[in-house]
């Protein structure tokens, strides 16, 4: 499925040739599906949500869409990470939440049903018509914890269910298929603001980024976009 900013009925074009001018078959706006509710996206840890699905985020934002990022966990740094989280939410538009508060804690300083219960108080207290969270093929188990703790949750609520690219500092090979594309050529540079505001995490250890400006144009050649994020659908709930 390639879902964009493009009115319905619109074509969609790759270097000026229309590779699907079909109304029904067209791409319409993933974010005016959201409008006038909420989405929160849930990552393990601070710089998560930026490197999946910040492209997105940024979309959603921009089209008015009340958006939370919820970060379950800082391991280490806990001012300066949180801070950084704070700029980078504010590039995307974002509303930041940290779940595990206070001070560094890891993921697996507390028991599964007290990470499910954080989760679930989220979804309580937003009422989210979408998440979007970490995928079962992430090679970090903190990441496929936090999934699992996600699908518990759909116990209490109907939401439509994403899993984004699975995310990292350095380029790993991990098995992932997009079942959606999101049309992010207009933010894609404010994804890569909103990465390059985590300073700790990547100038001061002399890591790179730009890698995930090579992925999205990947994903954008799929669909005839400039540049894309690849979603897994979990599920979709229609009216």
């Amino acid at each position: 499925m390639h879902v964009s900013d493009a009115p319905l009925g619109a074509a969609i074009t790759q270097g000026g040739q229309s590779i699907c001018s079909d109304p029904a078959v067209s791409a319409r706006s993933f974010a005016a599906r959201y409008v006038g509710a909420t989405v929160v996206a849930v990552g393990a840890h601070p710089d998560d949500l930026e490197l999946g699905a910040g492209g997105t985020l940024a979309a959603l934002s921009a089209a008015g869409v009340q958006v939370v990022m919820a970060i379950c966990s800082v391991p280490a740094d806990y001012d300066t990470r949180v801070s950084e989280a704070k700029d980078s939410a504010a590039i995307l538009g974002c509303e930041l939440r940290i779940l595990m508060a206070g001070g560094c804690k890891r993921i697996e300083d507390v028991k599964n049903h007290q990470l499910v219960g954080l989760l679930d108080g989220l979804v309580r207290e937003y009422k989210p018509l979408a998440v979007l969270t970490h995928g079962p093929t992430d090679f970090h188990h903190d990441h496929v914890q936090i999934y699992h703790g996600m699908v518990a949750t759909q116990r209490l609520a109907c939401f439509d269910f994403y899993s984004f690219l699975p995310t990292m500092c350095r380029p790993v090979p991990v098995p992932f298929q997009p079942r959606a594309y999101i049309d992010v050529s207009h933010t894609i540079d404010t994804k890569l603001r909103a990465i390059a505001a985590h300073k700790s995490q990547f100038y001061a250890r002399g890591l790179t980024f730009e890698f995930y400006r090579d992925i999205a144009r990947v994903n954008g050649r799929m669909v005839g976009v400039e540049y894309a994020e690849g979603l897994d659908i979990n599920k979709l709930v229609f009216a």
